[in-house]
């Protein structure tokens, strides 16, 4: 694999686990679970939020990348907001909103996608459902 490839599949594993709970362990020795919020790929900092620490609950921290010593999923979760922008690339500019207060993924007006599954019928149906199964198997969902 050329590192440019290597590169890209490191930044797509980024992404897809933001919106699932993750621990993570800083070079102080605390440690903070929480929901990923977000990522910059560059510094590789972070953002939780309902975190849940060493100093009891907050609701947001940053974390400078330099400090992280490790981070993990917590546990096998669906991260719709990482299946959203798998399906941005698939559908024309606008085709797919996502709606994070609500965890639905509404692809062209037509078909939903919740943590329940995907919910409509025809061809378009049956090609979300085949990019949901796709995506879900790859992060050992199903």
């Amino acid at each position: 694999m050329s590192d440019v490839a290597a590169m890209r599949a490191f930044n797509r594993e980024l992404a897809a686990v933001v919106g699932a709970t993750v621990n993570v362990t800083t070079t102080d020795g605390k440690s903070y679970t929480g929901t990923l919020k977000g990522i910059d790929q560059t510094s590789l900092s972070i953002v939780l939020s309902e975190v849940l620490g060493d100093d009891g609950e907050i609701p947001k921290i940053f974390i400078y990348g330099s400090s992280i010593i490790s981070f993990s999923v917590a546990e096998k979760e669906i991260s719709l907001e990482g299946l959203a922008k798998e399906l941005e690339k698939q559908f024309p500019p606008g085709g797919v909103r996502y709606y994070g207060d609500t965890q639905v993924i509404v692809v062209m007006n037509k078909i939903r996608v919740s943590a329940e599954g995907v919910e409509g019928s025809g061809p378009l149906y049956e090609r979300v459902a085949a990019i949901a199964e796709d995506w879900m198997k790859d992060r050992g969902i199903l």
